[in-house]
């Protein structure tokens, strides 16, 4: 496991790769992120501070990924299948105003409605 000054650097630098691929400014991501950007800014300046869960939360749902991106949890074990499904939300934007255990729950559903479909083939 990181220390924290470890982990605050990779979130950091996620962060701000992530708002770069969007082509957003810091500005554009406070906004969309629902926080200020003198706190987007002393986050991707990666000073040892770790930003709370739901601050990761706001910002990973402006930019339409999981936190786990964001923190680099996980980052390698994502499958082509979970990557269709971050391009979903990314294209789709509905599923974030929904609660995390309704997002699950609908995430399982169409993973089994796209195993059934594989089956059937």
């Amino acid at each position: 496991m990181q220390d924290k000054r470890e982990q605050s650097t990779i979130i950091s630098h996620n962060i701000k790769r992530l708002r770069e691929e969007a082509q957003w400014t810091q500005a554009k991501l406070a906004e969309e992120s629902g926080i200020t950007g003198a706190a987007l800014s002393k986050i991707e300046k990666g000073d040892g501070r770790m930003p709370t869960i739901v601050v990761l939360r706001k910002i990973a749902a402006a930019l339409k990924v999981p936190v786990q991106e964001i923190s680099g949890e996980s980052l390698d074990e994502f499958s082509e299948n979970k990557e269709k499904t971050r391009a979903f939300h990314r294209k789709w934007g509905m599923l974030e105003e929904l609660d995390q255990e309704d997002q699950d729950a609908l995430l399982g559903m169409a993973e089994r409605l796209r195993k059934m479909t594989k089956e059937n083939e």
